[in-house]
């Protein structure tokens, strides 16, 4: 087969599908992934052949989730979130998809586009898919063009997630919401009119498939998933953290507990003031017997206080290099940093920004219930109570052991290697293509 991966521009997202794409060349199909140009070092990196979507002065700039939308477009996105029935917890999903997701999707899809104006990110999609003719489309849940591009070319397509299904999940809420409610003037959800100008464009009728792909690749844990009904085929997560230089100091075990700290590559990337959460986390392991990892660039040691005794800080170490070393792990709720803490059977503290918490509340809150570590928003506790907090996970067994059989639910899913014959069989069935 020929498998087109489509990604946002983030290493985030783009990591998490690296072992499928890898599996599936290693297996003997031909994989691209294609993306905005300023990921395509990255892309190559891996080892993989990467695309570029068109140039960056026409294409539109990736702005990060948790951009502004238009006032008009947040006016309605407000009103659907009063409309909808959900707890704390739940409103907190939603507000989330709405804030960060929402946004990512729209760097590509701006607000309004006409249909038969140029849509430069979808017309270069759809352009590769008619020239090299995949027979697969796997995208992130953040590029559904890639799904319309897909449709038009003939082939089968699919999701493959980089953590839990946001947009599955807000979709059913909001349809269950507007049917119970009878209210025919609340507006149309918002990943639904996202892709209907791509689908116009097209002449394509407005599915569910085009919002959600004829089927989703899950490498999430079968307890942490939100609930949908999305087709899905699951598999098993496999950390990646792309190529690295191992230091000499990682070649030698610790002479002491060793606890990792990361802050994960969104903050980096789009410029967050990090200050309070940097602080903390530095006061957290300030003088306990433990030797630090902080894994900081230059602007967020900048607004370091000061660095402890017992820090080590580097501007980059892969984390499924450092993490094997370690006792625990303290980080900002990403769903990369868990897994790769999950793959190797370790206490995690997840430390929430209050400004930018992203999906640290899903996080925290399922590392809790399940006993391998704990979330707290930084700004609601003084470094001395979250150092406290950090020495119990250190010191009790229950949270070790809790991460070990948590471990053991990741072995039930499948390889991703072991799901390719699942996809042959997926891509035969639903290609349309003579």
């Amino acid at each position: 087969m020929r498998v087109l991966f489509c990604t946002w521009p983030a290493a985030a997202h783009l990591y998490p599908s690296v072992p499928m794409a890898q599996a599936l060349h290693d297996a003997g199909h031909e994989v691209r992934v294609i993306s905005h140009p300023s990921l395509l070092d990255t892309i190559n990196a891996t080892g993989l052949t990467g695309v570029s979507l068109g140039d960056e002065q026409t294409l539109p700039q990736p702005l990060g989730a948790g951009r502004p939308l238009s006032p008009d477009t947040y006016a309605d996105l407000v009103r659907i979130t009063k409309s909808l029935e959900l707890d704390g917890y739940e409103r907190y999903v939603w507000t989330y998809y709405r804030d960060y997701m929402l946004p990512a999707v729209r760097d590509f899809q701006p607000e309004g586009a006409p249909a038969g104006e140029s849509q430069h990110a979808l017309d270069a999609l759809v352009g590769f898919c008619r020239s090299w003719r995949p027979d697969l489309v796997l995208w992130d849940p953040t590029m559904p063009a890639a799904g319309v591009a897909a449709r038009v070319s003939g082939a089968a397509h699919a999701r493959i997630l980089w953590g839990p299904d946001l947009f599955g999940w807000a979709h059913e809420q909001y349809t269950r919401c507007r049917k119970l409610s009878g209210d025919a003037l609340l507006p149309e959800e918002p990943m639904t009119s996202s892709v209907r100008p791509m689908a116009e464009r097209y002449g394509l009728p407005m599915t569910d498939e085009l919002l959600f792909g004829q089927w989703t690749v899950n490498p999430v844990l079968e307890r942490m998933r939100l609930p949908t009904v999305k087709r899905t085929v699951s598999m098993r997560w496999q950390a990646y953290a792309g190529p690295a230089v191992l230091p000499d100091w990682l070649k030698e075990p610790p002479a002491r507990p060793r606890v990792a700290i990361t802050l994960g590559s969104s903050i980096r990337a789009w410029g967050r003031d990090s200050a309070l959460l940097v602080n903390r986390v530095l006061e957290m392991v300030d003088g306990l017997d433990v030797e630090a990892v902080a894994t900081l660039d230059a602007s967020q040691l900048a607004v370091a206080d000061r660095i402890p005794d017992n820090v080590r800080t580097i501007d980059y170490v892969p984390l499924t290099e450092l993490l094997p070393t370690c006792s625990a792990v303290i980080h900002h709720g990403g769903h990369g940093s868990f897994g790769a803490a999950l793959v190797n059977r370790i206490p995690q503290f997840v430390v929430m920004d209050p400004g930018y918490p992203m999906e640290a509340p899903i996080t925290g809150r399922f590392l809790s219930e399940s006993g391998v570590g704990t979330g707290v928003r930084v700004d609601r506790h003084t470094g001395a109570e979250l150092r406290a907090g950090l020495s119990r996970l250190l010191t009790a067994p229950s949270f070790r052991d809790a991460a070990a059989e948590l471990y053991t639910d990741l072995l039930t899913a499948p390889e991703p290697s072991e799901i390719i014959p699942v996809l042959e069989r997926l891509t035969r069935h639903h290609q349309s293509r003579d």
